[in-house]
């Protein structure tokens, strides 16, 4: 159910799209250009070579870019590339080393799971993110909202802190628990997941990538220690089945919920 979502860069989802049947593969010359690509980019940001990195963001993400702040990248391989658009588009899968720091305990490194989106524009690939949705994705920080202070969206609450510091940032995921971790759907039917955050601080929670004929929607995105919020998914005419995920910062974990189209 939970994955950890690791630096902010890019995000993105367009996924509305029409996916390919599954037993569709794409030709060999699309998968190898595109694992080029991803792996050039991991590559160079590994060895922070971020300007060179620049050349393969989307041009409608770049600002993002500039503005993000950029991981650390230990070592990443890529686990699984799904197709849209008839090869066109495809969300990459990358299993990343990287230094998770939680304020106020040492840093500790963790493999995490990092979605990404790419784009085949001109005859190469692009990561890029989907501007109309409030994610990131790999490094691609979310603006902060108008009049928000600089970071004001990710600081952490001071109260509950335990009188012996743990020494990884472990013990502060997994806190914000879904009441189910699967849902049913007809069309033009809704239903509702309950999150009630039992972490000692605030968290912060992030509508994640979207389901095609699926519209998501969060009662409130701020909750304090105990507090709940409520996730409804409303399914249109033509709904498809797959995973919502939902990112919760700081922690910048992702619950996944398994979307089931009757």
């Amino acid at each position: 159910m939970y994955r950890v979502f690791p630096f902010a860069l890019l995000v993105a989802a367009a996924f509305a799209q029409t996916a390919p049947p599954r037993a569709a593969k794409p030709p060999a010359r699309v998968d190898q250009a595109l694992r080029v690509r991803v792996n050039e980019f991991y590559t160079l940001l590994k060895n922070r070579e971020y300007r060179k990195a620049e050349a393969l963001v989307a041009e409608d993400t770049k600002d993002y870019y500039y503005e993000g702040s950029k991981p650390e990248v230990n070592n990443f391989e890529i686990l699984a590339i799904e197709w849209t658009d008839r090869f066109t588009r495809a969300k990459v899968t990358t299993q990343c080393a990287q230094i998770l720091a939680v304020q106020g305990f040492p840093p500790a490194e963790v493999k995490l799971r990092v979605p990404t989106t790419w784009r085949l524009e001109n005859g190469n690939w692009y990561v890029f993110v989907d501007q109309s949705k409030q994610l990131s994705l790999v490094g691609l920080p979310l603006k902060p909202p108008s009049g928000a202070a600089p970071g004001a969206a990710s600081a952490p609450a001071a109260a509950g802190v335990p009188r012996e510091i743990p020494q990884t940032p472990g013990f502060a995921l997994g806190k914000l628990q879904a009441d189910k971790q699967t849902v049913h759907l007809a069309p033009g039917t809704s239903e509702q997941v309950t999150f009630t955050n039992g972490s000692a601080g605030f968290m912060q929670l992030q509508l994640g990538y979207p389901l095609s004929g699926i519209e998501a929607t969060l009662d409130r995105s701020s909750l304090k220690q105990g507090e709940k919020a409520i996730l409804t998914l409303q399914a249109g005419k033509e709904p498809k089945s797959g995973i919502y995920s939902l990112i919760v910062m700081p922690t910048q974990e992702v619950i996944d919920i398994q979307v089931q189209v009757k």
